[in-house]
């Protein structure tokens, strides 16, 4: 068979290549945003942090057993500023409001709510003080508390402070209450807060000690940043210390997959916290 040659004006065929490349590039990250996509968790609504940090790796059976029976869901969220909601537009912005929205569509059987019970600025001692008045009532199955920032802040003892948590811990147990503990939040100054990383560490061993299983709260915000998805600017409010809207939707969303997953287990699973290091500290944080 012939073959016949066409001369082409170099110029077209430049343009030609060009053309092809682009089409080619452009299909390449096509399947990689695909890729990208497959991997999101759809339930974190984009906001996405690794199984290890989300995880609680303990069941909660107050929490299951309510859910499997279609009974009311009564969720206490305890805790200071940073559960009240300080830094959103409103508390209809804060971590609390947008896990309640999350789990209502999670387990539609159930009348779910999630109490807000932050007071802003307080101590453990302060939330263990109002533990009859703010979660007796409303007879939850579980109790989410959030602690630990405004101890280290105020240099409250140590040992005062671990005494606090497991105090805190038995009485909501009395209570017929699961536990899930929230550490502390990242934010530019924890790198120069005397002996911060000491408070994160004395949950952890409380939390060991009593088998409650802790949010990470601290290492999934490091994660967002690390991972792009936020900058310290947009993951914090004005003040550089408390949330956003955007932010609080983030952690409320993956608190909710995290509750998802622990509902799901079986009671007679093991129950016992996360073995996780004290946070490291960067040199750029150290310099913030």
């Amino acid at each position: 068979m012939a073959v016949v040659q066409i001369q082409t004006d170099p110029r077209v065929a430049a343009a030609a290549n060009r053309c092809a490349r682009s089409r080619f590039l452009v299909s390449l990250v096509g399947a990689a945003l695909l890729g990208i996509a497959a991997t999101v968790p759809a339930s974190a609504g984009g906001c996405t942090a690794p199984p290890d940090l989300v995880d609680l790796g303990a069941p909660l059976p107050k929490l299951l057993t309510a859910v499997r029976t279609n009974s009311p869901v009564r969720i206490v969220a305890l805790g200071s500023s940073s559960t009240w909601g300080a830094g959103a537009s409103s508390r209809a912005h804060s971590y609390p409001a947008r896990l309640e929205r999350e789990l209502r569509v999670t387990w539609p059987n159930n009348d779910v709510r999630v109490i807000n019970a932050g007071v802003n600025g307080q101590l453990a001692r302060d939330m263990v003080a109002r533990i009859d008045k703010d979660v007796v009532p409303h007879k939850p199955q579980l109790v989410v508390w959030q602690t630990g920032v405004n101890d280290a802040i105020k240099e409250v003892p140590l040992d005062a402070y671990g005494q606090l948590l497991q105090t805190g811990i038995e009485r909501f147990r009395a209570l017929g209450a699961d536990v899930v503990l929230i550490d502390q939040q990242f934010y530019p100054r924890f790198a120069k807060l005397k002996n911060g990383a000491l408070y994160m560490a004395a949950m952890r061993e409380t939390a060991l000690k009593l088998k409650v299983p802790v949010v990470q709260r601290y290492r999934i915000m490091q994660h967002l940043i690390a991972s792009a998805q936020f900058t310290t600017a947009t993951l914090l409010a004005p003040d550089q210390f408390h949330l956003n809207d955007q932010s609080y939707d983030c952690m409320g969303r993956l608190l909710a997959q995290s509750l998802r997953s622990a509902a799901a287990l079986p009671p007679a699973a093991p129950a016992v916290a996360p073995a996780v290091a004290v946070p490291a500290v960067s040199k750029h944080e150290a310099n913030m």
